[in-house]
C-alpha cells in the first residue's frame, strides 16, 4: 500500500469516529416529539401550547381589528379635524393677508396724518410765534395810543389854554390896535415918525459877550441891530462881578457889532468871553 493509501485510511477511520460520535451524541438528545406535541402538560406540550397562541393571536387580531377601527375612526376625525383646521388656517391667512393690507393702508394713513401733525405743529409754531410778536406789537401799540391819547390829552388842555391866551392877546392887540391909531393921527398931526424920538434911546437891559478882541482897540459883540443897538450907543463891559470898562459902538449888523474901547475908563484887560450890557449894577 502506497503513502497516499494510507494516510486515506487513517482519514477514513478519523472520520468514521467522528460520525459515530455524532450519532451516538443525536441518539443521546433524541426525544419524542410525539409525546411532546400532545403533551396535555401546559409547560411541555407543544400541541396546548400552539391552541394557547391559537387563541391568543386569535385575541390580539381581534384587538388589532378593533384598534385599527379605532385607529381608521380616529384617523377621519383626525382628518376632519385636520381640515378644519386647515379651513381656519386658510382663513387665518386670509385674515391675516387683510388685515396685514389693512395694516398697510393704516400705517401709510398714520405717516401721512404723522406728516400732516408735524406740518400743522411746525405752523403752530410759526403762529405762536406770530402771535407772541403780534401781542408785543399790539401791547406797544396800545402803550403808544395810550402815550399818544396822553398828549392828545395834554396838548388839548394846552389848546385850550392857548385859545383862552389867544383870545386874551386878540383882545389885547385889539386895544393896542386902537391906542396906535390914536398915537398915529397924535403923531401925523405934529408932525412927527416912528423914530423921531426914540432914535438916540438905548436899548435897555440888553446883554451879549465879547466874541473878538482885535487891534486898535476894537472888539465885537455878539449883539447887534437886531437887537436895537445903533451906532454911537454904549455898552458896559465886566467879568463876574469886575467892571472892565465901557465900549462905544462903531459899527453894527444884524446880529453882532463892533465898538471902540473908552481908554479913559478903562478898568482892566477884556477878553473874549467878558461879557456886555446896556446897564451896568
Amino acid at each position: 500500500m502506497t503513502l497516499v493509501g494510507k494516510i486515506f485510511t487513517v482519514l477514513i477511520l478519523l472520520m468514521s469516529m467522528v460520525f459515530m460520535s455524532f450519532a451516538v451524541m443525536v441518539f443521546a438528545t433524541h426525544q419524542n416529539w410525539r409525546d411532546k406535541v400532545k403533551n396535555p402538560d401546559p409547560l411541555i406540550g407543544l400541541e396546548v401550547k400552539l391552541d394557547k397562541m391559537t387563541a391568543s393571536l386569535a385575541a390580539a387580531k381581534v384587538e388589532h381589528d378593533r384598534t385599527k377601527q379605532q385607529l381608521a375612526l380616529e384617523q377621519a376625525s383626525r382628518r376632519q379635524a385636520l381640515a378644519a383646521l386647515q379651513t381656519r388656517l386658510t382663513n387665518a391667512e386670509k385674515n391675516e393677508s387683510d388685515l396685514a393690507s389693512q395694516l398697510s393702508v393704516a400705517t401709510a394713513a398714520l405717516n401721512t396724518e404723522s406728516e400732516a401733525n408735524k406740518i400743522a405743529q411746525t405752523r403752530l409754531v410759526a403762529l405762536e410765534t406770530e402771535i407772541l410778536k403780534l401781542r408785543k406789537e399790539t401791547q406797544l401799540a396800545q402803550l403808544d395810543r395810550d402815550t399818544q391819547f396822553s398828549k392828545v390829552v395834554e396838548l388839548t388842555d394846552r389848546l385850550n389854554q392857548d385859545e383862552v391866551k389867544r383870545q386874551a392877546l386878540e383882545d389885547r392887540s385889539n386895544q393896542l390896535n386902537a391906542q396906535l391909531a390914536q398915537m398915529k393921527m397924535v403923531m401925523d398931526a405934529n408932525g412927527l415918525t416912528v423914530n423921531s424920538l426914540v432914535s438916540k434911546i438905548e436899548p435897555i437891559n440888553l446883554n451879549g459877550i465879547v466874541l473878538i478882541v482885535g487891534d486898535k482897540d476894537l472888539v465885537e459883540i455878539s449883539v447887534g441891530k437886531d437887537d436895537g443897538l445903533l451906532e454911537g450907543h454904549i455898552m458896559e463891559v465886566y467879568r463876574g462881578n469886575t467892571y472892565l470898562g465901557q465900549i462905544k459902538i462903531m459899527k453894527v449888523a444884524p446880529d453882532r457889532s463892533v465898538g471902540q474901547i473908552n481908554k479913559d475908563l478903562k478898568r482892566g484887560q477884556i477878553r473874549k468871553g467878558d461879557h456886555v450890557t446896556t446897564k451896568f449894577s
